[in-house]
């Protein structure tokens, strides 16, 4: 048996390929039915996300079953002739095992060490085992896959630096605050970035989250779906000095926070700092409130060089976890070798003593003369005789086939002596 992958991702097709693709989770038991209808698929599931579509195959013929697959997918997706083929890529093998630990890990990613993936490859399995399209080998690659994701994650950095700016600036937050607990954070803008870094700032445990937008209905829902309240826009200046955290991300072609407001906010204050994210483009702080003491402003930009070093960081701890998966592929070809292997290896043993038993019972029945001794003697002699001349080809299949592009001995062995 082989792994198969065939598919395409953000690297290799554009954004309008991978929608045409795209498979809803309703439409996966049927696109599956009818991988599995080919005679060389054995086991299949599929992968659909934003990025990516792959389908993970265990097939008894890679080139068939390749072709077959790539001509489902083509159907589903309604391209024609090769359209699709020229856009997808086959990986089998070693290294098909080690492009699902990579995807499972996030270092396939559009952002290097992203986590949702993790759970998409989780929810595809599922789906897979719901519609009995898995099997021992699967089951396997499946289980390992998520067990070398952790590992990668806990051993290595890859998702430990924030690579988004709204995360970013909430990471700088907690830094300067050392706890966001109790602290309270001012949103101006209902903006995405925005939206997204008060998200983050809730996670984060923090106080109190206060929303003040020119139209209040977008206020009050976003205040709602994040247990936060309203402050009217044209008061917010004015109530500066009551909150730790101001994210600016206005639509506004001018200033809204202007360096006199903030003076006077951080003497009322009587000093406690404050930290001020201007996410707006253009901006909607002014950069003069700086140089006042206590007070911290970044800007896109700012956030935007910590995001890059971020990013560069993940990728030298994605090179780390690239070490980890040559070993873990390894071991898992080896441990998955043995699955082919045990027939193999069983009928062998059976074929040979069924021959040495045959042919004591031709010897006893022309010598009437042995006695219970030694025919408990010749038995034991003539066993450990068929032990011993099979016991090399055992040892060599054991320790040699699963190494990827190794002789297959088990098949040579299987012709050499007809086994079933």
């Amino acid at each position: 048996m082989h792994f198969v992958v065939i598919g395409l991702s953000h690297k290799t097709a554009p954004i309008e390929v991978r929608e045409c693709l795209a498979v809803d989770a309703e439409k996966v038991p049927q696109v599956l039915s009818k991988l599995l209808q080919n005679a060389d698929i054995q086991e299949g599931m599929l992968i659909s996300t934003c990025n990516r579509v792959e389908a993970y195959l265990v097939a008894k013929h890679v080139e068939r079953a390749a072709k077959f697959a790539s001509e489902v997918l083509s159907e589903e997706g309604g391209f024609k002739g090769d359209e699709l083929s020229k856009l997808l890529y086959v990986k089998n093998g070693g290294d098909a095992v080690a492009h699902l630990f990579r995807v499972a890990a996030g270092i396939d990613s559009m952002v290097v060490g992203e986590s949702q993936i993790t759970g998409q490859v989780k929810e595809a399995y599922t789906l897979a085992v719901e519609n009995r399209t898995t099997g021992v080998y699967l089951n396997k690659l499946i289980h390992k896959t998520l067990n070398v994701s952790k590992r990668i994650r806990t051993e290595t950095g890859i998702g430990e630096h924030p690579v988004s700016v709204s995360y970013a600036a909430v990471l700088l937050a907690e830094r300067i605050f050392g706890d966001l607990v109790g602290k309270k954070a001012l949103l101006l803008g209902a903006g995405e970035m925005g939206t997204l870094a008060a998200k983050h700032l809730s996670e984060r445990k923090v106080g109190e989250i206060r929303i003040s937008n020119r139209t209040r209905e977008k206020a009050a829902e976003l205040a709602q779906s994040l247990g936060g309240v309203v402050v009217p826009f044209e008061e917010f200046a004015d109530r500066l000095e009551e909150v730790d955290i101001v994210i600016a991300s206005t639509a506004a072609d001018d200033f809204v926070i202007r360096e006199d407001a903030v003076r006077e906010a951080i003497q009322r204050r009587k000093g406690r700092p404050m930290f001020f994210i201007d996410i707006s483009v253009p901006r909607n702080i002014d950069p003069a409130i700086n140089q006042i003491e206590n007070v911290y402003l970044y800007d896109i930009d700012h956030l935007k060089g910590i995001v890059e070093s971020n990013l560069k960081e993940r990728e030298r701890e994605a090179r780390r976890a690239e070490e980890i998966i040559v070993g873990e592929v390894k071991g898992f070809l080896s441990a998955v070798g043995q699955i082919d292997l045990s027939p193999t290896i069983e009928q062998l043993s059976k074929k040979f003593d069924s021959i040495r038993k045959g042919e004591l019972e031709k010897y006893f029945g022309q010598a009437a003369s042995v006695t219970t001794e030694q025919r408990e003697y010749l038995e034991a002699c003539t066993r450990a005789i068929v032990n011993k001349i099979l016991h090399d080809p055992i040892i060599l299949m054991k320790t040699e086939e699963p190494q990827e592009g190794g002789p297959k001995y088990s098949e040579i062995l299987r012709k050499l002596f007809k086994l079933e």
